[in-house]
């Protein structure tokens, strides 16, 4: 059956789901616990992230479109259930990071979604997406609260990695695409732009500051962590997944 076969991504571009889509309601005992596998599965699998973050949205009252959205991941599973995290044990690496936002992603209530990713060593081992706590005004303090929220977790597992023995000598790098963003990171001063944002979530310029964290600006065509915030168009899909660590892990164990 055409519906059956496999997808090149696991979301639509462009598809944005809705709670009030005023189509039929499903079981929703049957859409939770498909989501939950989904969800258990992002564990090893960063390119699934997004997608399963984007559907527990619509946990409590799912509609057939929340459904086929879902059966979509899984045909994309289907088609790429040989790809893994493959890690090279002869890379020595340093803990470094992406962050990134979409700006006023949710259709209901105009939140934005973070999402970051930690490399160490030869690839991906830490990472996540999810909506923030606050609606950001524009891109910028979008992608700063997504910046905070990035340190935090970096400063998290710098602890660990000392505690295994890995001990970080300087800062670790986080790389944003959003110069504003980091201006306000690096700006201790309380301006205009910046006042309405709560006390809390400038905590990222006290790990600034204190050299702890490194805000370095890269460009949007490297923000792996772009695929962890929204839908992408399958070349772009394919390409942030490579950067990842996720491959076939059956071509790599025969070579």
């Amino acid at each position: 059956m055409e519906s059956c076969k496999p997808v090149a991504t696991p979301l639509v571009q462009y598809e944005k789901l809705s709670k009030d889509d005023r189509e039929t309601k499903v079981d929703s005992s049957y859409y939770q616990s498909l989501i939950g596998s989904l969800l258990y599965l992002t564990a090893t699998r960063p390119d699934l992230m997004f997608a399963a973050s984007y559907l527990s949205r619509f946990m409590s009252a799912p509609s057939k479109l929340h459904l086929v959205a879902a059966k979509r991941v899984l045909r994309y599973i289907k088609g790429t259930y040989e790809l893994g995290l493959w890690f090279d044990s002869n890379q020595q690496g340093k803990l470094q990071g992406y962050a990134d936002s979409d700006w006023a992603g949710s259709m209901e209530d105009m939140i934005s979604t973070t999402g970051y990713v930690f490399f160490f060593g030869s690839g991906s081992f830490s990472w996540n997406s999810k909506k923030q706590d606050v609606v950001a005004q524009s891109t910028a303090e979008a992608e700063y609260l997504a910046a905070g929220a990035a340190a935090n977790h970096a400063i998290w597992l710098r602890m660990v990695l000392e505690e295994l023995g890995f001990d970080q000598i300087g800062p670790c790098v986080l790389k944003v695409d959003n110069m504003s963003a980091i201006a306000i990171a690096q700006n201790p001063v309380q301006h205009g732009r910046t006042k309405h944002i709560k006390i809390k979530y400038h905590v990222i310029r006290n790990y600034v500051r204190d050299k702890e964290i490194f805000l370095q600006h890269c460009d949007s065509e490297v923000q792996v962590a772009d695929i962890l915030t929204k839908a992408l168009p399958r070349q772009k899909f394919e390409e942030f997944r490579d950067m990842l660590g996720v491959t076939n892990i059956k071509s790599k164990e025969e070579c």
